[in-house]
């Protein structure tokens, strides 16, 4: 996390004195930054879904709930990382409709897990 935290906090220094040389190059940095910054976050994800599978050993949950359930990490991750991104380029608006995107996906994504609530709902009431 230190060597991450180093990372981000040099290409950020280092995007602000080449902005106000070149702005394009602020940018540039930044973006690249935030990829190196989202392949090490992906590195760690072998460790999350090991975690997970083993979670899943003890609690007895189907698989199909923890599947929709890393699907909705997935979903907020992008869309939060494509988000920042756009945010930094100065373009507030893609980022805000990314970000309503992302809501709606997480929505589709989860219809099934409340579906099944509902269900499970109704045979204990009736």
């Amino acid at each position: 996390m230190i060597s991450v935290a180093i990372l981000g906090i040099t290409a950020m220094l280092l995007a602000v004195q080449l902005k106000n040389m070149k702005s394009e190059l602020g940018i540039y940095i930044a973006l690249a930054a935030t990829i190196i910054i989202f392949s090490y976050g992906m590195d760690k994800l072998g460790v999350v879904l090991e975690m997970v599978d083993r979670l899943t050993s003890y609690i007895h949950i189907p698989s199909a709930y923890i599947g929709i359930l890393m699907k909705m990490v997935g979903i907020t991750y992008i869309c939060e990382f494509a988000s920042a991104l756009c945010k930094d380029g100065g373009y507030q608006s893609i980022a805000a409709q990314l970000e309503t995107f992302g809501k709606i996906s997480i929505l589709a994504v989860s219809t099934p897990v409340i579906l099944s609530l509902f269900e499970t709902i109704e045979s204990l009431l009736g």
